[in-house]
């Protein structure tokens, strides 16, 4: 194979290392989905590999005679000589001593003997030149060789394998018409092609007018008469099943045709000659074949479009930036979700925060946990660096960083509350703690333990029985007497402390009823947290 054929395989790895590394680092896609995505595209991969590998290696093996044949052409000659295959009848007539390629002035002609084998065949022709493709297929009529339904099924036939071939080197591939049928007795070298070739496909019988007054030009009526009813029938019932749109096939890409007075034998059967008859009701007399060797419609080739041929390597080259964009497009789309995903969770949270009561404490820290979450997520971003799935130019988090952080630093938790019924800590109208009295307060000594460094607010409340002032004097007598205890018990500064003396002016209950007396007479204790 040419060592400067196009690098399919390494072409498919790349493209396939590209997908598998979109797939798995940027693409919003859970693991296992991801994973066998992955799986799907090696294994993708790896079969198209072995499938080209084993089409090229199969085509050269099954050809190797026919390239054996031109192995000596230079490779200079391989890739500018244009190289046509010719596929149907009397190839024989064509190719002297049963050779299956002809080297010409102008162009490689390469003989094809069935038409499933054109596929392969220009396959590994494509691999000989260096991953330059042929230039033109002709088809060879001998309208004496047929009867008119083995016409159609043969041309069928060369029609789907020219459709095939197409396909499967992805290009389109000139096609030509040669047809080779004797029209008057003369033999010799004054026998010329005539014809039309041209870049676009031929798409009228009209544009074959220019064919018919050449030969009117040369005052051989009757070759001339001839070959009008030749294109006319060649047009009908040869171009006619080529370009069917009832068959499965490609159309047949017709750039040209062309006539030679040079054939075989004249058979009463040959479907022209009946076409002929329909018109003319003239039984034209027997005519004897062409000596041997028939010449190739060179002319037909010789005005065939030029197709433009890019390296091969280049080629990839630009393939590879194309496949290279088509992953950066596909993870910016996948990055740009991941992004929006983060944003719309941090929003959510955020929302929810603002939304917890500051009556639920659990709620709130609930949302302040996740806040921080994100804080410290996006925080690890800006000093390590924004991952893969974020990147891309797509990341929006440091915009959300100062936000979080405003919405954390804001937060206040609730206070810690213990309410102490002053009933089981002092007599009536007393200030002093009962003896015994010191186990009410071990619930808040123990409060107070667990959350060093708090400030504490101890309030006395009373009912409404008596006067005002003495009222608001009791409560902070008593108020007094339990910070000095919880001072004294748990080794508290006296600075940590407040106190407060209400008396009976917030009430939690109706003072009318000895149930609501008990429960406003109270001493509470409040532990004030620090702002995080």
């Amino acid at each position: 194979m040419n060592s400067h054929a196009y690098p399919f395989r390494a072409l498919v790895a790349f493209a396939a290392l590209l997908a598998a590394a979109v797939v798995l680092a940027v693409l919003p896609l859970s693991r296992g989905i991801a994973w066998s995505i992955t799986f799907a595209i090696v294994v993708t991969a790896a079969a198209l590999i072995a499938w080209h590998s084993m089409r090229v290696r199969r085509a050269l093996e099954h050809n190797a005679a026919t390239l054996r044949a031109v192995s000596d052409l230079p490779d200079a000659l391989r890739s500018r000589m244009p190289l046509v295959m010719v596929l149907g009848d009397a190839l024989a007539h064509l190719f002297a001593n049963g050779r299956s390629v002809h080297v010409g002035a102008t162009a490689i002609w390469m003989r094809v003997d069935k038409p499933r084998k054109l596929p392969d065949l220009a396959l590994a022709a494509r691999a000989w030149r260096g991953d330059r493709t042929l230039d033109g297929v002709v088809l060879t009529l001998a309208p004496d060789a047929h009867t008119h339904d083995s016409l159609t099924q043969m041309l069928r036939a060369h029609r789907q394998a020219l459709s095939d071939t197409t396909r499967l080197l992805g290009t389109s591939v000139p096609a030509y018409l040669a047809v080779y049928q004797r029209l008057t007795q003369e033999n010799g070298p004054t026998s010329h092609w005539y014809g039309l070739s041209a870049e676009a496909p031929v798409t009228a019988v009209s544009q074959f007018d220019a064919v018919i007054h050449a030969a009117e030009a040369e005052r051989h009526e009757p070759r001339a008469a001839g070959l009008a009813s030749l294109i006319d029938w060649t047009w009908r019932y040869v171009n006619g099943v080529l370009q069917d749109p009832r068959q499965p096939a490609a159309p047949w890409p017709l750039h040209g045709a062309a006539w030679i007075d040079c054939g075989g034998a004249s058979q009463p059967a040959s479907p022209w000659l009946a076409h002929l008859r329909s018109l003319t009701h003239l039984v034209l007399p027997p005519l004897t074949g062409s000596e041997r060797p028939w010449s190739l419609p060179e002319p037909l080739i010789d005005a065939c479009p030029k197709r433009a041929w890019v390296p091969p390597r280049l080629r990839a080259f630009a393939h590879a930036i194309a496949i290279l964009a088509c992953a950066v497009a596909l993870a910016c789309w996948g990055a740009a979700k991941n992004n929006r995903a983060l944003i719309d969770q941090i929003t959510a949270n955020l929302t929810r925060y603002a939304s917890a009561p500051d009556s639920n404490d659990a709620t709130r820290r609930d949302a302040l946990s996740a806040l921080v979450a994100n804080r410290d997520q996006l925080d690890r971003y800006e000093r390590t660096g924004v991952p893969l799935r974020l990147s891309f130019g797509m990341y929006r988090g440091a915009a959300l960083l100062p936000v979080l952080n405003q919405k954390i630093a804001s937060y206040e938790p609730s206070p810690s509350i213990v309410t102490l019924d002053s009933m089981s800590l002092f007599d009536s109208g007393r200030a002093q703690l009962k003896p015994g009295s010191t186990r009410a307060l071990v619930g808040a000594l123990e409060m107070i333990n667990a959350q060093r460094g708090k400030r504490i607010l101890i309030a006395g409340h009373t009912d409404d029985i008596g006067d005002g002032a003495t009222n608001q004097r009791l409560s902070i007598a008593r108020a007094s007497a339990v910070r000095d205890w919880l001072m004294e018990a748990s080794a508290t500064p006296a600075s940590a402390f407040a106190i407060q003396g209400y008396g009976d002016t917030r009430p939690i209950a109706d003072n009318r009823a000895p149930e609501g007396r008990a429960r406003n007479r109270r001493v509470e204790i409040t532990l004030v947290p620090d702002i995080p």
